[in-house]
């Protein structure tokens, strides 16, 4: 199996949730924990990480609890520092009305707004975050984290969306609708690792 990373960034989905394992379909809230389930796989791909020597010299996080916990946890076995929390990393913001929501019970004024985000990627409903901003934080996000990686590997817990954007935008994506996109298509099981380098990469086990 090929080594985790030959570069000097990992970016890493938090574990399953309460929300993601209730309401998988749904916009996870922010303050939704790790479940048990959840916990088990951070500590599973912790111990990958320390089998093939891929142990970072820095653990960066999301702020929502969900990144924070299976931070403390990677920090905890793998013995080495966070940084405090930065919303830098977190998950592309949902709009408010629609957090906690499966798509059959979307409220109209969602439902409209999402028919129109992609020819109006500037536009946001109240508490969310237009595309438009999504990219630029993409940016700012991978900017930040090069400048980490200067002094040795860095990990950062974020979320499937978000991460997927930066490997969008790494890849060559155009626009905040390209990004966009490809974001949500991408995928990063929870508590899987992408390495942010061209050479081949691998997976951790998917926790059983």
């Amino acid at each position: 199996m090929a080594p985790v990373v030959n570069g000097q960034v990992l970016w890493m989905r938090h574990g399953t949730c309460l929300d993601g394992l209730c309401r998988p379909r749904a916009h996870a809230r922010p303050g939704t924990p790790l479940t048990t389930r959840g916990i088990a796989e951070v500590v599973s791909t912790a111990r990958w990480l320390l089998d093939r020597n891929a142990k970072p010299n820095m653990i960066l996080t999301s702020t929502l609890l969900r990144a924070t916990m299976t931070a403390g946890i990677l920090a905890e076995i793998l013995d080495v520092p966070i940084a405090p929390p930065d919303p830098l990393y977190a998950e592309w913001r949902a709009p408010d009305c629609v957090l906690g929501l499966s798509p059959d019970d979307y409220p109209s004024e969602y439902q409209a707004w999402r028919s129109e985000r992609l020819r109006d990627p500037d536009s946001a409903l109240h508490g969310g975050e237009s595309l438009t901003a999504l990219r630029q934080r993409v940016w700012e996000a991978v900017s930040r984290t090069h400048q980490a990686a200067q002094r040795g590997v860095v990990l950062i817990v974020s979320h499937r969306v978000f991460i997927g954007a930066v490997a969008a935008n790494l890849n060559g994506a155009r626009s905040p609708q390209d990004t966009f996109q490809a974001a949500r298509d991408f995928r990063l099981g929870p508590a899987m690792v992408w390495s942010a380098c061209p050479t081949p990469k691998a997976e951790p086990p998917r926790w059983r």
